[in-house]
């Protein structure tokens, strides 16, 4: 094996060292079992969302080149009844995961980690027939890879063009993978190293509204496997892959961090601050919509007074403006679901009509709605330094009706945030809503207690058998 390059022995160890040292080889019985058990409701809340995914028809291409690719078949595809080699099965089911934007997110990092580690966690867990309890184990330290390097550079990546997710997540992937694959202390630096040349992700779907983002997480997972395979196989990659003059975080955020991580923390158990999404879209929108969905409620605006409205104005923080905001014009009239998704104007009118925003929002007649168009129009925004950003996403709504009247609902945290959490009864309950009108409500419990299960069962079998029972039929 090829020694992972040191530092100079006057020269602290390096980011890579230093979390590798902390949490790669913590001892699964020192994860308390909380914590295991929401590192498996993260799995099911990705599990579900991919199932929704694949019945609604996005996300596709990941399965069908997975599944004509002709490799082993050791890990399921989700939803397909079929199975490929881990690698393939990562980026069909990390694509699924991430295809309707309704993954969790981990705020305070700006990062949807499970779409990228869960897909590559049960992948190899199948064909490696392994515990559960050591599959979820995986994945907590994965979790803390992806947040302690996301909450160095919150920002930042989006800003030069970069999705945090993919680029950092794919470092967040290799250690999941490299854990379950038995590498030691040293192959993992070195897998990590590598894992450097294959970070990516543009953020240039924001230009038309195509497809590629969904790409992004199950590109990052596969690449985590990949890595680590590299790396068990004698292959060397920088220590410094973090820090350095030309590593990833001054080639991708323009981000200097080579005094600022020796400080960096968190949680001390990361995945319990991921926040399961109520709505299938970008997270920069949710505080909005669920402003209006809470004024529809209260009687303030209704869907049969949609006329009487004169504006509905959004005070933001600035980074949300050119995810969601701008340019105007193409945010008001999406052309297609993505481009819908990143519209906070057009998914605010959605939920004033509809009373909801769900998977089955973004059909092609609900996008060429005029009502819904027109009141997008009506949709004005300025930017505003909240305090609760990033740890929250909030957001000031304003409508303003014809007669002048002002309803103002403001959104601190929003739902699914740490300060305004789902319960696992919600992330249960949503499960089953993603789940349920795919496979059936017999079937989708049953995955869902083979899920739960996990931090209990010696092996997983049972959730792979599950699985690998699972067709789902599209309906477009």
């Amino acid at each position: 094996m090829a020694a992972n390059p040191l530092p100079h022995p006057d020269q602290p160890a390096t980011l890579a060292q230093r979390l590798v040292d902390e949490w790669y080889g913590v001892p699964t019985k020192d994860i308390p079992q909380a914590v295991l058990a929401r590192a498996a409701l993260c799995v099911k809340d990705t599990v579900g969302v991919a199932i929704a995914a694949r019945a609604v028809g996005t996300g596709l291409a990941g399965t069908t080149v997975a599944l004509a690719a002709g490799g082993p078949e050791l890990a399921t595809v989700w939803g397909s009844g079929r199975a490929a080699s881990p690698e393939d099965a990562t980026l069909a089911n990390g694509m699924l995961a991430h295809a309707l934007d309704f993954d969790d997110t981990h705020a305070a990092a700006i990062m949807h980690s499970s779409s990228v580690i869960v897909a590559p966690a049960l992948a190899l867990g199948e064909a490696g027939n392994l515990a559960g309890r050591e599959i979820l184990a995986a994945l907590v330290v994965g979790y803390q890879f992806a947040a302690r390097l996301g909450r160095l550079a919150p920002g930042p990546f989006q800003d030069n063009g970069f999705q945090a997710t993919s680029v950092l997540g794919a470092f967040a992937a290799t250690a999941v993978s490299a854990r379950l694959l038995g590498l030691d202390r040293d192959q993992a630096l070195n897998a990590l190293g590598i894992a450097g040349s294959m970070a990516s992700g543009l953020m240039a779907y924001l230009s038309d509204g195509s497809d590629v983002k969904q790409m992004h997480p199950g590109w990052s997972g596969m690449s985590g496997i990949r890595a680590a395979r590299l790396a068990q196989a004698g292959f060397s990659g920088p220590s410094a892959v973090f820090e350095y003059r030309l590593g990833v975080f001054k080639s991708f955020a323009r981000t200097d961090i080579t005094k600022s991580w020796r400080d960096s923390g968190g949680a001390p158990w990361e995945v319990e601050l991921m926040a399961p999404k109520p709505y299938p879209a970008c997270l920069c929108l949710h505080a909005p919509v669920q402003a209006i969905l809470a004024l529809r409620e209260a009687g303030k605006i209704s869907a049969e007074r949609a006329d009487d409205i004169a504006n509905i104005h959004c005070d933001v923080p600035d980074w949300y403006v050119a995810l969601v905001f701008e340019p105007a014009g193409p945010k008001a009239a999406p052309r297609t679901p993505y481009e819908a998704r990143f519209s906070a104007a057009w998914t605010m009118a959605r939920a004033l009509l509809d009373g909801n925003l769900d998977v089955w929002s973004f059909g092609p007649e609900k996008i060429a709605d005029p009502l819904a168009l027109e009141l997008a129009r009506r949709t004005t925004y300025k930017a505003e330094a909240l305090p609760e950003f990033p740890a929250a996403f909030p957001a000031r709504v304003t409508v303003t009706m014809k007669s002048g009247e002002k309803h103002v609902q403001y959104i601190a945290h929003n739902l699914g945030t740490p300060g305004n959490p789902m319960s696992a009864e919600d992330i249960g309950a949503k499960f089953l809503a993603c789940a349920a009108p795919a496979v059936g409500q017999a079937r989708a419990h049953e995955v869902s207690q083979s899920i739960d299960a996990l931090p209990e069962d010696d092996s997983a079998a049972r959730l792979f058998r599950v699985l690998r029972k699972l067709e789902v039929a599209t309906r477009r």
